[in-house]
């Protein structure tokens, strides 16, 4: 497994958080995860195989491949379903504000495909290698 973290450039430090890469193999990352909450909103790029996020004990969903994530308020768990390939950005939350018309409380505890939630889409829906993402992303914020 190979996660990874990385400084926003200095014009979106204000907004952004940091970026993170997740990239594993089906065999290393096959169990259900809990997911802690942190205070941010993510825009998250699902490159790889889907992952199920868990609404109850045997019920899911499939994440959208592009989605932007609100706040959660409280854990929940995901599955990938194989081969793990996710770039993200993380938001302050006042940070994400700017870019949607919608108050950010219409996004909690919710995921929500890319293109529902903002008009200003980055363009990350290939594959490139995960440093390219987090390279070309402040010129598309």
């Amino acid at each position: 497994m190979n996660y990874q973290t990385f400084r926003p450039h200095l014009d979106l430090e204000s907004l952004v958080n940091f970026y993170w890469t997740l990239e594993a193999s089906a065999e290393e990352n096959s169990q259900k995860q809990r997911i802690i909450p942190d205070g941010c909103i993510e825009m998250a790029f699902i490159l790889g195989d889907d992952i199920k996020r868990y609404t109850s004990k045997d019920d899911f969903i499939i994440h959208p491949r592009a989605m932007v994530l609100g706040q959660t308020i409280e854990p929940f768990y995901n599955q990938p379903i194989g081969y793990v390939n996710t770039f993200a950005v993380s938001f302050y939350p006042y940070g994400f504000a700017n870019f949607i018309s919608e108050p950010i409380k219409e996004l909690v505890n919710k995921e929500t495909p890319l293109g529902e939630a903002t008009e200003k889409v980055p363009k990350i829906t290939k594959a490139y290698p995960l440093q390219k993402n987090v390279g070309v992303m402040p010129f598309l914020l």
